[in-house]
């Protein structure tokens, strides 16, 4: 429903959402413990989540800016190539067409909360504990125990303090090259060792190393002998 009143300055404010779909488009959710549910009942699968790692350089659609969080994030998935959330729909065309969350009687704790016109309502919901993988894999030991490897071999901290100390001098790009190495082979272990699916490795071990490098100013390409290297953006 769109419902707006006449505020004391003589302004249209917004009381309701307006079911634009703005909110949906610039980003999916983070997920909250209080959201464990929706993955226990089956409202989401581990296909439909994936992990943001500590370091990690996000878009914060509140405040349009893109920040490096020194925590870890839980969040559903995206379109491909785009930030707008999988479960965001638009029905229609035109003047008729209507955005849907296919989703909405099940939606998230911030999806709730989340007004576009009072942001305090959301950053209320920023003080609830997030889910991190330790809550979801709580138990399954041998899993746990890749995460913490994958988390120190891999650290973001740790590659860009190596392309730091490269572009001052000094050669650290064999650092940077390890981790590549060791993200792709882990990712190929998971699967093929010890039975989890492909469509599980973003959670259970982030984004590829080959996609996110890019927060550093540098892409991965592989030279004639299928080894990586790196070039500038």
């Amino acid at each position: 429903m769109n419902v707006e009143f006449i505020g004391p300055e003589g302004r249209i404010v917004q009381q309701e959402c307006r079911r634009c779909g703005d909110c949906c488009r610039k980003g999916s959710p983070t997920l909250h413990v209080v959201d464990a549910d929706l993955i226990r009942n089956g409202v989401f699968s581990y296909a439909d989540i994936y992990t943001i790692r500590k370091d990690e350089l996000v878009y914060n659609n509140i405040d349009d800016e893109f920040i490096n969080i020194d925590y870890e994030l839980i969040k559903l998935r995206e379109n491909p190539g785009s930030r707008q959330c999988k479960f965001f729909t638009v029905e229609g065309e035109g003047a008729v067409a209507a955005a849907l969350c296919t989703v909405y009687e099940n939606r998230p704790a911030q999806c709730q909360n989340f007004e576009c016109w009072n942001h305090e309502k959301l950053m209320s919901t920023f003080s609830e504990e997030k889910l991190t993988r330790h809550h979801l894999l709580e138990g399954n030991d041998a899993l746990l125990d890749i995460v913490e490897r994958h988390a120190e071999k891999c650290s973001y901290q740790m590659i860009g303090d190596a392309f730091q100390a490269t572009r001052k001098g000094r050669d650290e790009v064999g650092v940077i090259l390890d981790a590549l190495q060791y993200d792709t082979f882990l990712r190929s272990f998971v699967t093929e060792k010890m039975g989890v699916p492909e469509q599980y490795q973003d959670l259970l071990l982030g984004r590829p190393l080959t996609e996110t490098i890019i927060m550093f100013g540098y892409k991965v390409e592989k030279d004639a002998e299928g080894n990586y290297c790196l070039a500038y953006m």
